[in-house]
């Protein structure tokens, strides 16, 4: 259940993802996030390939937008590594990079039955967050840093999942050091990202489309404690992560 669980933190805070989109500057949260704009529609889905570049493995990420309740939309990823997959299925009033528009949260690991998170774990599971974001991205999470988002141009980008006109990007502090890069299309959904570029990783878009139907169909059980969510040594009971000028949510509840 532990490395489960980290599996599924890992999830939340990083391939829910948390793109930089090129929208004015928001105020500070105390989110991790790495790059685009949440534009959900329904039975929207991108699927991208993850190269770790330490380890050299090959993990594939689907992100879909499965339904929608009310105001909301029903978000999925699935994290697949080998026969292994990861699911989170969240309900959502906004970007789901900010754990308080996150209104329901089921996960579901391989062939195992479907557990359903209460929002206070979410709320809680940040601490942990902010720790592996650092680890895993190579982007540092000091608001002492002041990065920033830098569209650097526009262009075209060719993948496996076709050419994309795009704008470019890049994630930079204030001596100029460069700590990501990614290439963004408003006609893929939900992120928009088509390429990204860290210290650690890269993810490379290889299909989207429309037609999305959700992977967990059974009634989940509701989790009754949060296992290995306990705070990381040094750490308080927060762990402020400084918001980088140039993300928006780029997402407005339906009317």
């Amino acid at each position: 259940m532990g490395r489960y669980l980290t599996m599924v933190i890992l999830t939340i805070c990083f391939f829910i993802p948390s793109i930089l989109s090129a929208a004015e500057a928001e105020e500070q949260r105390d989110i991790p996030r790495l790059f685009g704009t949440f534009s959900p529609k329904s039975g929207v889905w991108s699927e991208y390939a993850i190269f770790d570049k330490s380890t050299g493995k090959r993990s594939v990420m689907r992100m879909s937008i499965v339904g929608i309740e009310a105001d909301a939309y029903w978000y999925e990823v699935e994290n697949r590594e080998g026969e292994g997959s990861n699911l989170v299925k969240m309900l959502v009033k906004g970007d789901p990079n900010d754990p308080e528009n996150i209104l329901r949260l089921i996960m579901k690991s391989g062939a195992n039955p479907a557990q359903e998170m209460p929002r206070d774990f979410v709320l809680m599971g940040r601490r942990m967050a902010s720790h592996m974001f650092e680890q895993r991205s190579g982007i540092p999470t000091s608001p002492t840093l002041n990065l920033k988002n830098i569209k650097t141009g526009v262009g075209s980008a060719t993948v496996p999942a076709g050419t994309f006109d795009v704008s470019l990007h890049q994630i930079v502090d204030t001596a100029g050091k460069v700590y990501a890069e990614y290439k963004f299309s408003e006609d893929v959904h939900p992120f928009g990202v088509v390429t990204s570029d860290a210290e650690s990783s890269t993810m490379v878009l290889v299909g989207h489309g429309t037609g999305a139907k959700s992977l967990i169909t059974e009634e989940p059980t509701m989790m009754t404690q949060p296992p290995g969510m306990g705070s990381l040594p040094g750490q308080g009971p927060r762990n402020p992560i400084q918001q980088i000028p140039g993300m928006g949510r780029g997402y407005e509840p339906k009317p």
